[in-house]
């Protein structure tokens, strides 16, 4: 502007002398062309990993990238997921201290709310749902009332429930980790142990091998005596049908065994295999909070498998939800139709030769044309059902049906490889071929009449409790010619009172009277005492084998008699050793 100053009113040269008002136009028109320029600011000079500066099209890929990080961040700050445990996602070397609100926080031996901790309450039975948003994910059990609530960090149920309960103590049932919330950190106190033992109890080799040589008694935290293994289940409001079939198949020790340790089957998905290895653990925990179990779990596993064929107000029949359950926990294990693929075969497997023609009519009467060869081919069966014969329809003088009786080993004569059945145009006949370790009859009683209401036949089935001989029903080969065929009984189904045609324990009204519920009970062995219980539900008491040999047998369960043989030569040499040893001990 100086410059300008300087030369106002001088003329150009060659030019004339220009006017202020032109000197004022040219000065504005100066200072339009004039461009101020602010001060850039420095950035720090960015290198790529060669040691290039890259270009600006990087840089500003780089700057997005940063945005949206924060972004993300903030997000996660607003909103908390329930769904996944944020404060766990730490590596494993690092389990034993987290995050929480920028600090690390190690776990701690002391907590000084766990004196508030009521076992009473404690139930880890039912399904696993938080009590407030129903979700299965990431669930945690208040130790001090006993309910489910979802997640543990800022805002989720557990941390305002703690907050307006003075509630502190909360375990995660998928871990069994205890922490104290809101404080949130790590409990690893040693008294925790009988609560993780509960929550999912677990056993050594040692223990299991001992279960049917040593006689254990047990108490609750309530005061009750319990025997492990023998305990009730819980009905959940028609489930019998489930309860009567579990109660029998773990007194087969095979079995019982496979899904007591659970490192045998912790590999496979299928829930209903979990669940059940869950409960049979449960049955057998010797430090239980209280004698009885309920099935919570593994009737929703039954109900989601079975696409809710398998209802809790719809009782179903107890031997065709036995079969269903063993092809359904077999597939679950891998098993295919290879044998022995699966713990179900191994144990239940037998063979069977069945040969069949079809029928033929000759003039007026109905027989098999004795000419056309039979159809022969090996099947293999899990069970075996056994066919009672027809209810007589006439009364005895004092106007009462009368209630025939039949031994097992008639109606087993259906597998003795002469007796014909007639079905369906065919003819056909059985006989065993292989025994399996335990052996499962299933005595058809229930059948439905020409107007499809279902009827019982209430026929005794006489049996013996020991040395049942199979060897006539037994096509013995030269390589199973020294198969052992004597069975002992470990359980039986047996059904009490009528039926109706809506279910199979409904009440029975005769004239507007209810005459009896018919019920269905499970009688068990407990080999280590060698007594035999029956089991109604949650009612155990003690019965004589003579009250097992007139019920009325539904589902029966054999033992092969040198497996029981081995039991007891072992439990006797135990008790040998025992009582040498405590002999010792008094000198």
């Amino acid at each position: 502007s100086s410059s300008l100053t300087s030369r106002r009113g001088m003329p150009k040269k060659g030019g004339k002398k220009q006017t202020p008002a032109a000197e004022v136009k040219e000065e504005e028109d100066v200072k339009g062309k004039v461009k101020v320029e602010e001060p850039a600011e420095v950035k720090p000079e960015i290198k790529d990993e060669a040691g290039g500066v890259p270009s600006a099209g990087v840089g500003v890929k780089r700057e997005r990238e940063g945005d949206t990080e924060v972004k993300q961040e903030e997000a996660k700050r607003a909103a908390v997921n329930l769904d996944e445990d944020d404060v766990d996602d730490f590596a494993e070397a690092e389990e034993e201290e987290f995050n929480v609100g920028g600090r690390r926080k190690a776990a701690q031996r002391f907590c000084p709310y766990l004196d508030s901790i009521n076992r009473h309450v404690l139930d880890f039975d039912f399904e696993k749902v938080c009590s407030v948003t129903n979700s299965h994910l990431n669930v945690y059990a208040c130790l001090v009332c006993g309910r489910y609530f979802q997640g543990r960090a800022r805002g989720s149920a557990a941390y305002f429930h703690s907050l307006e309960n003075h509630h502190m103590v909360f375990m995660k049932l998928e871990t069994g980790r205890v922490y104290c919330i809101p404080d949130n950190y790590e409990v690893t106190d040693s008294s925790l142990a009988d609560i993780k033992h509960n929550l999912n109890p677990t056993f050594a080799q040692e223990e299991v091998a001992n279960f049917d040589l040593k006689v254990k008694y047990s108490r609750g935290i309530d005061g009750t005596e319990y025997i492990p293994g023998t305990v009730g289940l819980n009905n959940l409001k028609d489930t019998a049908y489930i309860n009567v079939i579990v109660q029998a198949l773990t007194c087969v020790a095979d079995f019982r065994d496979f899904f007591i340790l659970e490192e045998n089957y912790s590999h496979f998905k299928s829930p209903l295999v979990q669940r059940f290895g869950e409960l049979v653990r449960k049955m057998w925990n010797p430090t239980a909070f209280k004698g009885q179990v309920s099935p919570h779990e593994l009737f929703q596993a039954i109900s989601v498998e079975s696409n809710r064929k398998y209802k809790s107000d719809i009782h179903s029949d107890p031997a065709e939800f036995m079969v269903w359950f063993l092809n359904s926990l077999h597939r679950g294990l891998g098993g295919t139709t290879a044998n022995g693929s699966s713990v179900i075969h191994h144990v239940f497997q037998g063979r069977v030769k069945a040969e069949s023609k079809k029928l033929t009519v000759k003039k007026a009467a109905a027989q098999a044309d004795e000419e056309e060869e039979w159809d022969a081919e090996e099947k293999p069966f899990l069970h075996l059902t056994l066919d009672l014969p027809a209810t007589p329809l006439y009364a005895d003088s004092l106007e009462k049906n009368i209630i025939p009786q039949v031994p097992l080993l008639n109606i087993l004569h259906k597998f003795d490889g002469v007796t014909e059945h007639i079905a369906r145009n065919r003819v056909s006949r059985y006989q065993l071929l292989k025994l399996p370790r335990y052996i499962i009859f299933h005595i058809k009683r229930f059948s439905k009449n020409t107007q499809f209401e279902m009827e019982k036949n209430p026929t005794i089935v006489s049996f013996p409790i020991k040395k049942l001989d199979l060897r006539e029903f037994v096509l013995l080969s030269d390589e199973l010619k020294d198969q052992v065929t004597q069975y002992d009984l470990v359980a039986n189904v047996c059904h009490e009172g009528l039926v109706t045609k809506a279910s199979y324990t409904n009440e029975v009204h005769d004239r507007g009277t209810i005459v009896k519920e018919g019920v269905f009970r499970a009688q068990v062995l407990n080999k280590s005492q060698d007594q035999w219980y029956q089991i109604d539900d949650l009612h155990i008491q003690e019965i004589l084998p003579q009250v097992v040999s007139i019920s009325e047998a539904y589902v029966q369960i054999y033992e092969r008699s040198d497996i029981t043989q081995t039991r007891n030569q072992t439990k006797a040499g135990a008790a040998g050793a025992e009582a040498k040893k405590d002999g010792e001990a008094m000198q």
